[in-house]
């Protein structure tokens, strides 16, 4: 009898459900955590982007008004935090004839499932980009290799996903040489640490690791390859194509933003660029597609609010307005995420669609400060973890980073 089923044959691994969802499998995702919980942070992804919420209390009152609510034609997938009311959901509903399965670890188990999209670029261009997406946090890091020999630079890893960069370097022969962030993340731990040790373990040679200059680092790791980044500094991936770091401060005071420079002649440094008409900003936490960074990590939100109005109208802007903007987060709330599709947008794209770009100074700051959200959870302790640039080999993550992306300023004006 189905309720005689195992806890084990009753749940379905976070990867698993990803795979159905991929593959347009008839599944229906019933998430049995409160109101509150779910309007925080729900299971968002392709067409699921607002699964069905039947709080677990509700559905053991046994409401056959209700339960005509989950249909008995597809396979039902409960989730809930950690897995344990989504269990025992799925244990009921089994009993009732349904055939459901419970998401294993819940949403934390969720939030360490990824996804990959390769980023268009002209045919000519000297460059791979691969842009891969923490699904459930938001949060998005960069491979960008070169065609000629596979080198390879990495920006803004996960320490939760580490492995999904390996994975892709793997699979696409590449050499991953350095890594990067953009700036001291708030919301999530540093992958940096972790995939330094994953290559030099691999590969018996260091990757070098690059830090801003402007950040508050205090460093207990001898394993890593540091180095301090500075304004305008060319972080090289090979003699043709470098990373040329640009100072944006706002989100915090030493958020860099590379914008990547390619040449089709090392001996005259001939740009291509303009003949292909493309090129690309990794923004960090910057800039997003829908909106701009927050400024109030460092309890200076007036401060840094107007360093982020000088950062976009100083520098940003004025980059040619094809430019496409790579940012290191997504919302889960207003982008719904598709298999295999990079999240990006243009600089002129931008300029028209964020509204807040077109606003004077002084209405950029007072918006901006009167519409921040909360922040991130347990955001100092994981600042304090990022300033040590440790691996973190035994530390459990998901609830420490539970909870969306809430790194940008998420209201839009009227």
């Amino acid at each position: 009898m189905n309720g005689q089923k195992t806890g084990s044959s009753q749940e379905i691994e976070p990867n698993e459900l990803k795979k159905k969802i991929d593959n347009h499998e008839n599944i229906f995702i019933l998430d049995v955590r409160t109101p509150q919980e779910y309007e925080s942070w729900k299971l968002s992804y392709d067409k699921h982007d607002n699964p069905k919420l039947i709080p677990i209390d509700r559905l053991f009152l046994n409401d056959s008004n209700l339960l005509k609510e989950i249909p008995k034609d597809k396979e039902i997938v409960t989730v809930c935090a950690h897995g344990n009311r989504s269990l025992m959901a799925a244990r009921l509903l089994n009993q009732l004839g349904y055939n459901v399965k419970s998401v294993k670890g819940g949403m934390a188990g969720w939030n360490k499932v990824y996804d990959v999209a390769e980023v268009a670029v002209p045919k000519e261009a000297p460059f791979r980009i691969w842009q891969i997406r923490r699904i459930s946090k938001g949060c998005m890091g960069y491979i960008v290799s070169s065609k000629e020999d596979n080198t390879a630079v990495v920006i803004d890893p996960s320490r939760e996903i580490y492995e999904a960069f390996l994975k892709v370097a793997k699979e696409n022969e590449l050499k991953i040489v350095k890594i990067i962030d953009t700036h001291q993340h708030a919301d999530h731990v540093s992958g940096v640490a972790k995939l330094a040790k994953a290559i030099t373990a691999e590969t018996n040679s260091k990757a070098l690791s690059y830090f801003s200059s402007l950040e508050e680092y205090n460093s207990e790791n001898s394993e890593i390859n540091l180095n301090f980044i500075k304004d305008q500094d060319q972080i090289e991936i090979t003699k043709k194509i470098s990373l040329r770091a640009i100072h944006t401060p706002g989100h915090t005071n030493g958020s860099m933003s590379f914008f990547i420079e390619y040449y089709d002649d090392t001996d005259v440094k001939k740009s291509i660029q303009d003949h292909l008409q493309y090129s690309c900003l990794f923004t960090g936490d910057t800039l997003f597609v829908d909106s701009v960074g927050r400024p109030d990590l460092t309890e200076e939100a007036g401060k840094y609010a107007g360093l982020l109005y000088q950062t976009y109208h100083q520098k940003i802007v004025k980059l040619p307005e094809n430019t496409v903007v790579l940012p290191a987060h997504f919302n889960g709330n207003s982008i719904a995420l598709k298999h295999g599709v990079p999240i990006s947008d243009t600089i002129g794209s931008l300029k028209k669609k964020i509204k807040l770009l077109s606003m004077t100074e002084d209405e950029f700051v007072h918006f901006v400060t009167d519409t921040l959200p909360s922040r991130p959870m347990n955001y100092k302790t994981i600042i304090d973890i990022n300033k040590k640039m440790l691996p973190y080999d035994g530390m459990e993550m998901p609830d420490l980073e539970a909870g969306p992306n809430s790194c940008a300023v998420s209201l839009e004006p009227k």
